[in-house]
């Protein structure tokens, strides 16, 4: 018994750092209504930029195509250096609300989140960059150890513990008696009514930006001695301090800090016990806990139907009817039978990597764009997919029974994934998948009995060779791009059709407004949950086609981040149209559009890719809120009218 308890106070320092960010969310969010899931990305450049200024006195700035950094002081102390960290963290703050989050006050709530993925990205790219050798970590809080029921117990854990809770009390007292604090939770609650008895919500949303960027580098800074200065680690402690703040509803601070040690603390024995039996050595069992309590806040707090006003229920894109499916099918396969029999190597690839993505994103299309529910874990539905078809493969199921049983697998995955989706949707939603995702990723991609050898079986039938692999510039070869390229256009055929049918349009009435579809005749439930399934399905069959285009593959082959920017390239492209994830496909890293743009596929992924995709995010998000291809349509409804206007008005009363 006392050596687990040792375990759970030892869990205290990571559970701190949760706590803290968890009451940054809970800052921003009643500040401008946005869930960043940036969040710990923000503490993680700081506490970066902080070890190198007491290393080197140099102050660096995330901007990724050249080294910016300032020399400010020799060497400065740590007093020194926090004061000076913590102005910087304050002045990123506000540069991050005036120049993205405040220009999408108005903005639909997947307008926010891809922002905030965009900022997920760009600042974990640019740390990988700018940081290749990350600082040395050096103490700040006292070292040594103390002897608790006979055990040694690292002091600087119950330090970190401290700190997150004199940090809880104070933000609890100061926003519950101070003028700023009762102001900020009047312009929460409602803000017209606060702006009209003279209070100025830009401005509290600013300082509360401030205070939220101040917590997310401390508690980084704090807990790097813990958990190593690893840029994409550190960056999705977001999930659990994401479950702390659903526990606290994010609003009580008490309640968030609460979580957010808890969390920590039993992911400590979740260690300890792992340790204990072989057949979980390896796995991130610890990841799981944000993931189940999530859900639990989830079930708890959620509705089974949201109110009438519920903001996620509007400011969804124009879902356009498809129109000519067959003529538009036959000449995608076409065109890609063509170019695989007379284009070159790179223009092969380039168009195999496109098809890939578009099943990619029209998982992402039939989810959130027909039934406005957002998912973070199309690449984890994938993933899944695609081990399951070494681990079929090396069970003897042949080619091409193993893919579709491997996407099936992925379905009902889908669908216990989609529960929660019966009582809650938007932001919570989001945040639910996204802890799945990591789930998926530390416990199944992490499970050597799943993985198996991570070779990928060829695919054969009878004396049909469908394999990739040939030798020089026959590689990739045209009749697995053949067989890429079909899939995917009978996925989009798939998907057009879906929305053209009564399921479809039962799927756009849950999207447009769940109470009034429930009165209609709808099943809310077994709508979202369908979508779900064929979402999944689709994402299945997107990972076993990567299984074949690699043929080997390795736990980090489907990443969470993989899948923010899913969501984010295809909300931009249009999540709610087949063309929206046609675009999509064409410019997703090493696809057509990268081709079109240097002439040839680079030998590597640039070291920049990432952080150019999450600044173009942000600069999109920003531009066009509501997507590029939706801005497209505007403008040439606009120019129609100017041009036609009783044709136009003729054609949008069809569509």
């Amino acid at each position: 018994m006392t050596e687990h308890l040792v375990y759970l106070l030892l869990g205290l320092g990571t559970g701190a750092a949760i706590a803290m960010l968890g009451l940054g969310l809970v800052l921003t969010n009643r500040a401008s209504r946005v869930v960043n899931f940036g969040h710990a990305a923000i503490g993680m450049w700081i506490a970066h930029v902080f070890y190198e200024f007491r290393e080197t006195g140099d102050i660096a700035f995330p901007i990724p195509y050249f080294d910016a950094r300032v020399a400010l002081l020799p060497k400065p102390t740590v007093f020194t250096a926090l004061v000076v960290i913590m102005v910087y963290a304050a002045l990123m703050g506000l540069f991050i609300y005036v120049a993205i989050f405040r220009r999408l006050r108005s903005a639909p709530p997947l307008g926010r989140v891809v922002a905030s993925i965009g900022l997920f990205l760009y600042l974990f790219a640019t740390a990988a960059v700018r940081f290749p050798d990350p600082p040395r970590t050096r103490a700040i809080l006292p070292a040594g150890s103390v002897e608790v029921f006979g055990r040694l117990l690292f002091v600087d854990r119950l330090f970190l513990a401290a700190i997150a809770i004199v940090l809880t009390l104070s933000l609890w007292a100061f926003y519950r008696y101070s003028r700023f604090g009762l102001a900020t939770t009047a312009a929460a609650e409602n803000e017209k009514g606060a702006s009209l008895t003279g209070i100025n919500p830009d401005r509290l949303a600013a300082i509360n930006w401030m205070v939220a960027a101040m917590l997310a580098g401390l508690a980084i800074i704090l807990v790097s001695r813990i958990d190593t200065l690893d840029p994409l680690n550190l960056s999705l402690l977001v999930v659990p301090a994401l479950a702390a703040a659903l526990l606290g509803g994010f609003n009580s601070f008490a309640l968030v800090a609460v979580a957010g040690l808890a969390i920590g603390m039993l992911q400590g024995e979740l260690v300890n016990i792992g340790s204990k039996f072989d057949f979980l050595s390896g796995l991130g069992i610890g990841d799981a806990v944000p993931f189940l309590l999530i859900l639990v806040a989830l079930f708890i707090r959620g509705r089974s139907l949201p109110t009438r006003g519920d903001e996620n229920a509007h400011h969804m894109p124009l879902s356009p009817e498809p129109r000519w499916v067959p003529g538009f099918a036959l000449a995608g396969i076409g065109i890609g039978v063509l170019v695989m029999r007379t284009a070159g190597s790179d223009w092969r690839s380039a168009v195999i990597t496109s098809s890939i993505a578009m099943v990619i994103s029209l998982s992402v299309v039939v989810l959130t764009g027909y039934v406005g529910q957002i998912s973070l874990a199309p690449f984890a539905f994938a993933g899944v997919a695609a081990f399951s078809l070494v681990r079929l493969g090396d069970a003897g199921v042949p080619f091409p029974v193993a893919p579709i049983v491997a996407a099936l697998i992925s379905m009902v995955l889908g669908v216990i994934v989609g529960i929660p989706a019966i009582r809650v949707r938007g932001m919570n939603l989001a945040i639910a998948t996204l802890g799945a995702a990591v789930a998926i990723e530390q416990l199944l991609f992490k499970w050597p009995w799943f993985v198996g050898d991570h070779n990928v079986p060829e695919p054969k039938v009878g004396g049909i060779d469908l394999s990739i692999a040939a030798k020089g510039s026959g590689y990739p070869r045209p009749a697995f791009g053949i067989y890429v390229v079909v899939v995917a256009v009978l996925c989009a055929v798939g998907v057009a059709n879906l929305r053209r049918s009564r399921t479809g349009l039962g799927w756009l009435a849950v999207r447009a407004n769940e109470r009034a579809a429930a009165a209609a005749g709808v099943n809310v439930s077994r709508a979202k949950l369908m979508a779900f399934a064929v979402s999944a399905f689709l994402a299945g069959v997107a990972g076993t086609l990567t299984a074949y285009q690699r043929q080997t593959l390795s736990e980090t082959s489907f990443a969470v981040f993989a899948s923010l920017a899913a969501l984010a390239i295809t909300y931009l492209m249009g999540v709610a149209a087949v063309s929206g994830a046609f675009a999509a496909g064409l410019v997703a890293p090493l696809g057509v559009f990268i081709l079109l743009r240097s002439g040839e596929l680079p030998t590597e992924v640039s070291r920049y890719e990432f952080a150019t995709s999450g600044l173009v995010l942000i600069v999109v998000a920003v531009a066009y809120p509501n997507g590029v291809t939706q801005a497209m349509r505007s403008g040439v409804q606009w120019i129609g009218r100017k041009v036609r206007p009783d044709q136009i008005d003729r054609s949008l009363t069809n569509a």
